[in-house]
């Protein structure tokens, strides 16, 4: 509700400087020059604005496949975090309740430090990084001593790299967004497209301020679409840790099942 009040804002805001500026350039510029200049710049007008409306789709298309991206990658490290601690029944003492241990530490870790520090600063929690390798390091000390251990004991191995491999994807996504030369050309589309209306206008110099307001706000709304929409773990859409939160739920029900 916060960021669409403050889309609003941003739209009013962009609205008001349009119209401003279009009340401005009725009264400082003739009739005649704004007509010669709208009979001249029709075509290059609608040329940058068809380039604009192109340009933002499919930023915002790209960007909401990030958040998609993000969220399926957050899904499958928790899932296999699942997993491993499922394998944690086939353990005993006191490897059991270390492993447990360790998959807990990380999975709280990420959500109470590392969600917040990637809607910050973009990036990963060292101590997550830390507790991550410590459970990694944990299957190094495991010596399977049957054929069926050993069978559990590499598929767990293999969820314990699926959670590495989704964590690094997921910080290469936690600083990934809209490039800056991409945001310097959909700026200048949108001025392009703005200027137009607030200097060309119509003879009515109400029409011309409400035309000018109103294209001056979508392109202020659209951009703040675009900014929102930049990086998958911060800003009005974002990925939430709603899949570790879930993962610690699953650890408390398997835990309640006593051994395997």
């Amino acid at each position: 509700m916060f960021v669409a009040l403050v889309g609003v804002a941003v739209a009013l805001v962009a609205a008001t400087v349009a119209g401003l500026a279009a009340y401005l350039a009725d009264r400082a510029i003739s009739q005649k020059v704004r007509q010669d200049f709208r009979e001249g710049s029709g075509l290059v007008s609608g040329i940058i604005g068809t380039l604009f409306a192109i340009s933002v789709g499919l930023v915002v298309v790209a960007s909401w496949n990030q958040v998609n991206s993000a969220t399926q990658t957050s899904s499958t490290e928790a899932s296999n975090l699942v997993d491993v601690y499922w394998y944690s029944r086939s353990l005993p003492e006191p490897q059991r309740e270390k492993l447990r241990r360790l998959a807990d530490e990380y999975t709280t870790t990420v959500i109470r430090q590392e969600w917040p520090l990637m809607a910050e600063q973009r990036t990963l929690s060292p101590a997550a990084w830390r507790s991550v390798e410590q459970l990694r390091a944990f299957f190094q000390t495991i010596e399977p001593t049957t054929s069926a251990a050993s069978t559990r004991y590499g598929q767990a191995m293999s969820r314990v790299q699926a959670v590495l491999d989704a964590r690094r994807t997921r910080a290469q996504m936690a600083d990934t967004g809209v490039p800056p030369l991409l945001w310097i050309a959909l700026a200048g589309c949108g001025l392009t497209v703005v200027v137009p209306a607030v200097v060309c206008g119509g003879p009515v110099r109400k029409v011309h301020i409400t035309m000018a307001a109103v294209v001056g706000g979508l392109v202020g709304m659209v951009l703040f679409l675009v900014y929102q929409l930049d990086f998958p773990f911060s800003g009005g859409v974002t990925v939430s840790p709603a899949a570790f939160e879930q993962a610690l739920d699953r650890f408390a029900s398997i835990r309640s099942l006593g051994t395997g």
